[in-house]
């Protein structure tokens, strides 16, 4: 039984390439009050938002290519990094805080700025579902499943690996990042 028919319900994801097969909680946002609005805001973050993928590999082909233009020693090591449950991980107080704010900059008035600030804010706020009949209110990070999560995920990655990265590639004489 629905007790809150405009409670965003939880389903399962199966994570089959991680170790144990966890299963993730993906909240289906479609009958949440802020959906239509959630949508919007990914749109006007999507115009509005510059957002350099800097390192990011655009298909297996360059993600295999990259590496080959990088000279090549016996002492050569190669990395792969993942990461754990991200949009739960994703801080959002320092996402909003920082973040959008910074990046919410092209040909957009201070009045608009704010209030897209408030609006994600509102989004984000509205982080609950329902399972079993119980209303639960995920306090931290993005949800599994709300539109914005993926561009707002991608904002914070972007930031923090334009930020930190090429520091730490020149301190540690790493050769490729990608």
């Amino acid at each position: 039984m629905n007790l809150n028919p405009t409670a965003p319900t939880m389903r399962g994801l199966i994570k089959v390439h991680k170790e144990g097969a966890p299963i993730r909680a993906v909240v289906n946002w479609k009958n949440a009050p802020g959906y239509k609005l959630a949508q919007m805001v990914v749109k006007v973050l999507s115009s509005h938002t510059p957002i350099p993928f800097t390192y990011n590999v655009k298909n297996t082909v360059q993600l295999t290519d990259d590496p080959l233009e990088i000279p090549q020693g016996h002492r050569m090591k190669f990395a792969s990094f993942d990461i754990s449950n991200m949009y739960s991980n994703i801080p959002t107080r320092e996402l909003t805080a920082i973040h959008i704010d910074s990046c919410i900059m092209n040909n957009v008035d201070d009045t608009t700025k704010k209030e897209i600030m408030k609006i994600t804010l509102t989004i984000i706020s509205q982080n609950y579902f329902q399972f079993q009949g119980t209303i639960y209110l995920q306090k931290e990070g993005l949800a599994m499943g709300a539109p914005t999560s993926s561009i707002l995920s991608e904002i914070y990655l972007q930031h923090m690996e334009n930020n930190t990265i090429p520091e730490l590639l020149e301190k540690h004489n790493i050769k490729g990042y990608f």
